[in-house]
């Protein structure tokens, strides 16, 4: 043992917490040597030293460092329930794998959010089934890390469950995280989930899936983007012109004209930017006219470009 660590060892039994405590931050360097120190510490009747044992152990892939972890996820202070968490989200070793998952199986409460996240950032094919068996707990929390890891994987087999996510799950914030995840999909059968988010009853859902929709490459997507220009919400509306320049539909040149009239001059932007990318000349009359006379400087610099590249494509 370097001696450094051993000189402060009796001092890690010391009946006064608050000797024990500046006893652990004297070697918090040497977690990673002498990780037993730390996971011995991070069961004292001491909150303060339980949350510096957390914060020394992050990223540790021992084993038992590794559980000891989870069990303070669950500890009765919050600042070192949030503090092992933070710990477990730095794990980077793939040999973690294997450990977290046998935890994961232990631990079924909210602390496998926690988990579910360490896993996420390893890529472990093997997380899969666990984490589509986790979409159906009760936890939004759970079931939005579960997302993570799927989306994680890339994996085509989790894709139906994906879209069961975004199209059933009652939390707003787990359908959001499963549009997104549908990014991996090269066939058709995510679209109906995607044009039934398209609808959903929170914007920010129906904005995630006009992102997701404009980074797929499938044919029939241009169609279910165009209802996102008549959404209530601006946010969406931008979203939906962004990605229908960047498919280069043509169909959606009158809705994008339209928009060029809107309040909000970032979607007016990006609707003369659409315009451009899309290179129909039915738009030079509405671009000239934003050109001339919008309030915004950026609307009418990006019209100008957009005017010049339909122009240097007739």
């Amino acid at each position: 043992m370097f001696p450094e660590a051993e000189a402060v060892l009796p001092l890690l039994a010391d009946t006064d917490p608050a000797v024990r405590r500046v006893a652990l931050l004297q070697i918090a360097d040497f977690a990673d040597e002498y990780p037993q120190l730390f996971i011995t510490a991070s069961h004292d009747s001491d909150a303060g030293i339980r949350l510096e044992a957390a914060r020394a152990l992050e990223g540790n892939s021992n084993p038992a460092a590794l559980t000891a972890l989870v069990a303070l996820l669950n500890d009765e202070e919050a600042e070192v329930a949030d503090a092992a968490r933070d710990a477990l989200s730095e794990v980077r070793d793939p040999s973690a794998g294997a450990v977290l998952l046998e935890l994961l199986e232990q631990n079924r409460g909210e602390e496998s959010a926690a988990i579910l996240a360490a896993l996420r950032k390893l890529r472990l094919p093997e997380a899969r089934i666990p984490a589509e068996m986790l979409l159906e707990h009760a936890s939004a929390a759970v079931r939005r890390e579960a997302v993570g890891v799927l989306a994680y994987l890339r994996d085509a087999a989790a894709l139906p469950a994906l879209a069961k996510r975004l199209t059933h799950d009652t939390d707003p914030t787990v359908r959001r995280a499963a549009a997104g995840a549908l990014l991996f999909a090269t066939t058709d059968e995510v679209l109906p989930a995607l044009s039934t988010a398209m609808a959903d009853s929170d914007w920010q859902v129906r904005e995630e899936a006009a992102i997701t929709l404009g980074k797929l490459t499938r044919p029939a997507i241009g169609a279910i983007l165009l209802q996102g220009l008549d959404d209530p919400a601006w946010e969406v509306r931008l979203k939906a012109a962004q990605a229908l320049g960047r498919h280069r539909a043509v169909t959606a040149t009158p809705a994008l004209i339209s928009a060029l009239a809107h309040p909000v001059s970032n979607l007016r932007r990006e609707a003369a930017a659409a315009l451009g990318a899309i290179g129909n000349p039915e738009a030079i009359s509405a671009l000239e006219t934003a050109v001339r006379h919008d309030t915004d400087v950026d609307v009418r610099k990006t019209a100008t470009r957009a005017l010049d590249a339909i122009r240097g494509n007739s």
